[in-house]
């Protein structure tokens, strides 16, 4: 157990790679309510988040969920996060646990033109989140929604175990699965979660930070902190996929216009390694082993069987399949440039081919 965001959370219940595992080959279940959630209403809800994020929401239907980003006004990541659309006036903000203070504080700072009511709620509501292969079919005996009609990033309020429940078919592994918001538990009175997390936990394997960060790294997610910050834009970091091409309405769009105009100098990028393991601050080496670049964050991965990393590089060495060396102390581990995920999706993640479980 260590301290993570004010809360005692576990880095491991068995081990890093058989949790890591479970999640690619069964289920696993996370305790995810560290993470912030803060609840947007009112009229104006919408147009409140379309000018603190670059993607369409007011245009969304209700029951989508929406992977975006929070900018500063130099288009610097302030963090990622998932907007679940609840209703033209309903939405549930999902942000990083480190960022919970700084983003509602960010939220609360625009919301004053704007009829609309800002409330944290990551206190008075719990969060699980159930990945894998296998979430459906332990889920479902639990929920009268019908899981079945509820696509990737859709969301629907549900109740669990009979707690009133938001579902999301959302998560941060690269598998398939379901993040479970619980409105009736509190820190303090945790009873529902506890209910609903022995249940999932009966035919799910309980899983801790390491292996939450191994399945992300794998998938090649970025993390707050490490492979994004506010020194890195969205084209910098790769994520120019959540930018609309209609607004510029929002914090950071002037910013944005000027480095479209400008291809960046470095790119995020995986990396793998021959042997040894590559971890965050080492330096990333052309084959003449110039200094091409960082690593951001690194692991070993369970599926490969070697260690794999995310790293910025520069544009011009970043193609897939240029070699490169990873400076471990005095040693140059040979690797290259690779596309994410790290994993063969035909026989994991969400786009498996036997994905109907």
């Amino acid at each position: 157990m260590i301290e993570f965001a004010g809360y005692d959370m576990p880095v491991w219940y068995t081990s890093t790679s058989d949790e890591h595992l479970a999640v690619r080959n069964s289920s696993g279940a996370f305790d995810v309510s560290h993470m912030g959630r803060v609840h947007v209403s009112g009229p104006d809800s919408g147009r409140l988040l379309e000018r603190l994020v670059p993607t369409d929401i007011v245009s969304q239907p209700p029951g989508k969920s929406i992977y975006t980003l929070f900018l500063n006004e130099s288009a610097g990541i302030l963090d990622d996060l998932i907007i679940l659309k609840m209703s033209e006036t309903d939405y549930i903000v999902v942000v990083n646990a480190v960022n919970t203070r700084a983003d509602l504080e960010h939220i609360q700072s625009e919301s004053g033109m704007f009829d609309a009511t800002v409330r944290d709620n990551t206190e008075s509501s719990a969060m699980i989140a159930l990945q894998g292969p296998d979430s459906r079919k332990v889920l479902q005996p639990l929920t009268t929604a019908d899981l079945s009609g509820l696509k990737r990033f859709r969301c629907s309020e549900a109740p669990v175990m009979g707690h009133p429940s938001v579902i999301s078919r959302t998560g941060y592994t690269g598998e398939d699965g379901y993040e479970i918001i619980i409105h009736d538990s509190t820190n303090e009175s945790p009873a529902g979660a506890l209910e609903v997390w022995g249940a999932l936990t009966a035919h799910a394997k309980p899983c801790g930070l390491a292996a939450r960060d191994s399945l992300r790294i794998e998938a090649g997610y970025p993390l707050y902190g490490a492979d994004i910050t506010t020194e890195t834009d969205p084209f910098v970091a790769d994520l120019a996929w959540v930018l609309s091409a209609t607004r510029q309405d929002y914090i950071g769009a002037p910013a944005l216009t000027r480095a479209r105009a400008v291809p960046p100098k470095h790119i995020r990028r995986g990396i793998t390694l021959g042997e040894r393991i590559p971890r965050g601050g080492f330096e990333i080496m052309s084959a003449a082993s110039d200094p091409i670049g960082k690593v951001t964050s690194g692991t070993f991965s369970p599926i490969l069987r070697k260690g794999i990393g995310v790293g910025l590089v520069e544009r011009t060495s970043s193609d897939f399949g240029t070699p490169v060396g990873v400076k471990i102390r005095d040693f140059r581990a040979e690797g290259s440039i690779v596309r994410f995920p790290f994993y063969d999706e035909k026989l994991y993640g969400w786009k498996r081919q036997s994905n109907s479980k």
